[in-house]
C-alpha cells in the first residue's frame, strides 16, 4: 500500500516538473518573441526586392518630372543610391501631394518617402526619421575676405540683407532690437538679396541654404559663413515600426557621407 502512495506521489511530482517545464519554455519564448520584434516593410523588402519610395515631385532641384516623363532631382538620386546599397531595386510612387505623404506610409502604399521632407517633431510617435541628409535652413552668406561675422551676434552696424516674410525676415528683426545699428534691407527673393549683397548694397545676406548654394560659384565672390542660423533638417520618413529598414537606411546615409557621394549630389543639384 505504501508503495503505491509513493508511485503516485512520484508520478504527480514527474508531471508536475513536466508542466513547469513547459510553461517555463512558453514564457522565455514568450519573452524571447517579445525581445526580438519582427519589421514587416522589412520582410516585404526581402521577398519582393523592391524598395516603394514616396515622393512630391514638383520640388526642383531635389524632385521634378521632365519633359520626357522621367524624375530628376538630388532626391530621385538619393533614393537610387540608398537602394542600390540595400540591394533594391527603387519603384517610385511620384504623384503624391506634400501633404498625403504621410498617408501614403500609414496606408502602407510606400516604404519611404524621400521627398525634401522637413523633419517634423510632432509625428515622431507615428513615423520615424532617418539622420538628416540637408539642411535646407536659413545661413549667412558674404564677399569673400570681408570681415562680417561668422554669427548673428556679429551684426552689430551692419547692412543685412532679408527676404521679406521669410523666417530669416523674423530672424532678423529679432536680433536688430538687440543690436546696436543692425539695419535689415528687405528684397522680395533670395537671388535679388543675393544680387544686393553682390552689387555691395549690403554687407551679408541671411538667406536659405539651396538659394545660397546656388548663388556660389566661379563667377561670384560669395561664401557661406558660419553655422545656420535656423535649421530645417531633411530626413527620410518611414512607419515606426520599420526599424531594420531604418537601420540600413541610416548606415547607408552614414556610408554615403564618408565617401562623399553625398556631397556629390549636393554639389550636382545644388551648385
Amino acid at each position: 500500500m505504501w508503495q503505491m502512495v509513493m508511485d503516485k506521489i512520484e508520478r504527480r511530482d514527474l508531471a508536475c516538473l513536466v508542466l513547469i517545464s513547459i510553461m517555463g519554455a512558453l514564457i522565455v519564448g514568450g519573452l524571447i518573441a517579445c525581445s526580438s520584434p519582427t519589421d514587416p516593410t522589412w520582410e516585404r523588402l526581402q521577398q519582393t526586392e523592391t524598395l516603394r519610395v514616396g515622393m512630391d515631385a514638383s520640388f526642383p532641384p531635389f524632385e521634378s518630372i521632365a519633359s520626357d516623363g522621367s524624375l530628376l532631382g538630388l532626391d530621385v538620386d538619393l533614393a537610387r543610391e540608398l537602394s542600390r546599397r540595400l540591394d533594391l531595386e527603387p519603384h517610385f510612387v511620384a504623384n503624391l501631394p506634400y501633404d498625403g505623404l504621410y498617408d501614403a506610409l500609414t496606408a502602407e502604399r510606400v516604404d519611404i518617402v524621400i521627398s525634401a521632407l522637413a523633419v517634423d517633431p510632432s509625428r515622431m510617435e507615428d513615423y520615424a526619421y532617418s539622420r538628416v541628409y540637408f539642411d535646407a535652413g536659413q545661413v549667412l552668406v558674404s564677399r569673400a575676405g570681408e570681415q562680417t561675422g561668422a554669427s548673428m551676434a556679429d551684426l552689430a552696424e551692419h547692412r543685412l540683407a532679408v527676404v521679406l516674410g521669410t523666417r530669416g525676415d523674423q530672424e532678423g528683426r529679432r536680433w536688430a532690437r538687440r543690436l546696436v545699428d543692425l539695419e535689415l534691407v528687405h528684397y522680395q527673393t533670395p537671388s535679388q538679396a543675393l544680387r544686393g549683397l553682390q552689387a555691395g548694397e549690403t554687407d551679408v545676406a541671411l538667406v536659405d541654404h539651396v538659394s545660397a548654394l546656388q548663388a556660389i560659384g566661379p563667377e561670384t565672390d560669395l561664401v557661406i559663413v558660419g553655422e545656420p542660423v535656423i535649421t530645417v533638417p531633411y530626413a527620410c520618413a518611414m512607419c515606426q515600426d520599420s526599424f531594420e529598414l531604418l537601420q540600413s537606411v541610416n548606415e547607408a546615409l552614414a556610408a554615403m557621407e564618408d565617401d562623399g557621394t553625398m556631397e556629390a549630389l549636393i554639389s550636382k543639384w545644388l551648385r
